[in-house]
């Protein structure tokens, strides 16, 4: 497994990381971010091909089904990402077309807790650092079902306040969609 961004949930990595955008941030200002973005995106992207290779190999993803039902099976990607990487796992429930990943108040954000001990860090970064790597997670599944398209977007975000939850969207866009087939076979 990759050992950079939201894979990694040891607080010394994070802090070593952010002290590398930090870094960057100081020497090329906000052009650094398009960079920082790549990276993060590329990174959770590598994570994502690990995590369909894998269940392809045991034999517990089923393409058929997966086209059948995208949503949903976007939905069953993220939730064993979370499930197999551990600490936090947020809420991740489906909408209509739109599969939303929610961080409740009351768990952990290990970014804040690094940000606490990291240099000067832009308040920006989670946007970069978390929200890319999952949108590259993803990722992988629309190059694999070219069907379907995936729009990401932010909902909401601590950044907005202490009391906010981080809550961000996948919307599926597919031209087809039944409900409740079973992907995924045994996790």
């Amino acid at each position: 497994m990759n050992d950079k961004g939201i894979n990694n949930l040891s607080i010394q990595t994070r802090v070593e990381e952010l002290n590398d955008f930090a870094l960057l941030h100081k020497y090329f200002g906000n052009l650094a971010f398009r960079a920082i973005q790549k990276n993060n995106l590329y990174s959770g992207f590598a994570i994502g091909m690990e995590r369909f290779t894998k269940l392809i190999k045991e034999n517990k993803f089923n393409i058929a089904e997966f086209r059948n039902d995208p949503v949903e099976g976007v939905r069953e990607f993220l939730h064993g990402y979370f499930a197999d990487r551990g600490g936090n796992m947020p809420d991740i429930w489906i909408e209509g077309n739109t599969v939303y990943l929610e961080t409740k108040i009351c768990k952990n954000c290990l970014t804040i807790e690094a940000e606490k001990l990291a240099e000067q860090c832009h308040e920006d970064v989670c946007a970069i650092y978390c929200r890319t790597f999952a949108k590259g997670i993803v990722s992988v599944l629309e190059d694999f079902f070219p069907e379907i398209v995936i729009n990401f977007y932010n909902v909401s975000s601590r950044r907005d306040g202490k009391e906010s939850d981080c809550r961000e969207a996948f919307q599926v866009l597919s031209p087809k969609r039944v409900e409740n087939p079973n992907f995924f076979k045994v996790r």
